[in-house]
């Protein structure tokens, strides 16, 4: 029997972690469901279009990361998985929940051209593969180079348009001017000043989300991401090693999930409704063992009431 790690409210699940992932994955689920039927449109003009898209992916991901571990029990691909995962979830609370409107959209707008840009580069606009594949499959390769080519170079094209029309030049151009020249999305302050002394490093920006208190633990496990050494050593994916990764990617998921409830208050109800839908609700309180799940009146009446104290907040909040 392997050491059984803590995540909070395991003990509703029959201390299975498997169980308490597919419940938050679920939760989580709904609410990429509801965000994304709102808002269909991924433009980088569209925020919260943009922004589900981006939820949407993650989800796919984090599904991936739980076959992984329980049919595959690729410990070295798990962790590879967790890494990619936490830069993610560090990119969503930086940007995304980012408190000024202004500096959201200028985060959000560099985020993509760096990204783009920094694809453009190894992503050949000629020559690929000239000899050495047939006729067809050349033309169809560099169809799809271009193709690939072109959307970058439209969402460098959108997100231009957000700087243009950023009213943080009036604020301080001299800023402006120098993160958006050094694509500086991860910057810690607004300020004129050097890149490498206004930059959050990743180690900072797992920092941010609080993943864990002990060690850099998304630092760690980035050894397997780059093929060091440690994605040589030979390790069973044993209960001990499957908690491990279940518990942090319980963390993350958890994580992004409030940031992502934080991103669309404005949604809160409507994706809270959605867990009254049947095949939802039975779905979640299926990972709930025997002892601890709840009856369907009460979770209904649960999530009801979380609608009413929410728009309680709301409106009070209107009122002051």
């Amino acid at each position: 029997m392997g050491l059984r790690y803590h995540i909070d409210g395991t003990q509703e699940f029959g201390y299975n972690p498997i169980n308490r992932f597919e419940y938050s994955f679920h939760l989580y689920m709904n609410t990429v469901k509801r965000i994304t039927n709102l808002y269909q449109n991924a433009s980088v003009l569209d925020i919260k279009g943009y922004v589900s898209h981006f939820c949407y992916l993650r989800l796919r991901c984090f599904d991936t990361l739980i076959k992984v571990v329980v049919e595959h029990k690729d410990f070295i691909s798990a962790s590879c998985l967790l890494r990619m995962l936490g830069d993610n979830v560090a990119v969503f609370r930086l940007i995304y929940r980012e408190p000024d409107i202004d500096l959201l959209f200028l985060r959000h707008a560099l985020y993509v051209i760096d990204g783009c840009e920094n694809n453009l580069k190894v992503l050949p606009d000629a020559g690929f593969n000239e000899g050495t594949m047939p006729v067809e499959e050349l033309e169809e390769s560099k169809q799809q180079i271009r193709f690939n080519r072109e959307h970058r170079q439209r969402l460098m094209r959108e997100a231009q348009e957000l700087l243009d029309h950023s009213p943080l030049q009036s604020r301080d151009k001299s800023a402006f001017d120098r993160i958006v020249e050094d694509r500086n999305w991860k910057f810690k302050e607004f300020v004129n000043r050097k890149k490498e002394k206004n930059q959050y490093r990743w180690n900072e920006l797992y920092d941010l989300i609080d993943e864990c208190k002990f060690f850099d633990l998304l630092s760690y496990i980035s050894q397997y991401a780059h093929g060091l050494s440690m994605s040589n050593l030979v390790l069973e994916m044993d209960e001990q090693n499957i908690h491990g990764i279940v518990t942090v990617a319980v963390g993350l998921l958890d994580r992004l999930h409030t940031y992502t409830k934080e991103f669309f208050v404005e949604e809160y109800q409507y994706i809270q409704e959605g867990l009254l839908e049947p095949d939802m609700r039975d779905k979640i309180l299926s990972y709930f063992d025997e002892q601890h799940r709840p009856d369907i009146e009460s979770w209904n009446l649960g999530v009801i009431n979380k609608i009413k104290e929410a728009n309680d907040m709301a409106s009070l909040h209107q009122q002051r």
